[in-house]
């Protein structure tokens, strides 16, 4: 990420409001990585947090397909492609997420750039807490709707096929990360790695603003503001 982005956007953290004592209270245990649960149910939702440590590993069987499609109910009943206005509504909640975004950092003062990694890191935190705090309502499928997630499964289904698939697959295997939550509105752990995604994935995901970013994480994508390090939301066994 870019350093003056990072510190431009929230280091001076500490002389902003967040809100009541008791939500910041509440967003600085949610980012202690110990605390942070996993998904371990195979319906898709979240178990009970204090049997879910944040090692565990996701074992979810493949999801059903969705019996709710509303978008795509609409779109072919207007005569509209069905799977661009999927697309579509996927846009229009990263441009809802952006707008909320930019209101939560709205009058946190610049700073210069710095190579100061306690400065960096405390903008960073900074950040992560007032965007935690202005989407604490958040929940798994604000983003990646049912109908999104499975054209996002059919979107890469292709390139998970043949020799290229089994190496892409390898890949991120090799990656993929052991301590990450797989939480809405969780911090992205300190110190995790950050698991390569394919080119060619990449190539066949509808492009993201900065400072947003796919990461694969076995066969689950999850969609990461990078520069505070806020897992917004994931979409499970996206990877066949």
């Amino acid at each position: 990420m870019k350093v003056s982005r990072l510190v431009t956007a929230a280091i001076a953290a500490a002389a902003i409001s967040y809100g009541c004592d008791t939500a910041g209270d509440q967003y600085a245990q949610d980012s202690n990585e110990s605390s942070a649960p996993a998904l371990t149910a195979t319906s898709g939702e979240s178990t009970d947090e204090s049997q879910a440590p944040a090692s565990a590993p996701v074992t979810q069987t493949p999801q059903k397909k969705a019996a709710s499609t509303p978008v795509a109910d609409q779109a072919k009943a207007t005569g509209v492609n069905s799977d661009a206005a999927v697309l579509q509504d996927f846009t229009r909640r990263i441009e809802a997420y952006l707008k909320l975004r930019k209101e939560a950092v709205k009058g946190t003062p610049a700073l210069k750039e710095t190579s100061d990694a306690g400065k960096i890191k405390a903008a960073q935190d900074g950040l992560s807490m007032q965007i935690r705090a202005a989407r604490a309502g958040a929940k798994h499928g604000d983003i990646f709707t049912p109908e999104i997630a499975a054209k996002f499964r059919r979107l890469l289904s292709p390139e998970t096929k043949g020799d290229d698939g089994r190496d892409a697959k390898a890949i991120i295997k090799d990656d993929a990360p052991t301590n990450v939550p797989f939480k809405v509105n969780a911090k992205y752990p300190d110190g995790a790695s950050v698991p390569t995604v394919p080119a060619n994935f990449l190539l066949s995901l509808p492009a993201l603003p900065e400072p947003l970013q796919y990461r694969i994480i076995d066969k689950h994508l999850v969609l990461v503001d990078e520069d505070a390090d806020v897992i917004l939301d994931y979409a499970l066994n996206v990877i066949s």
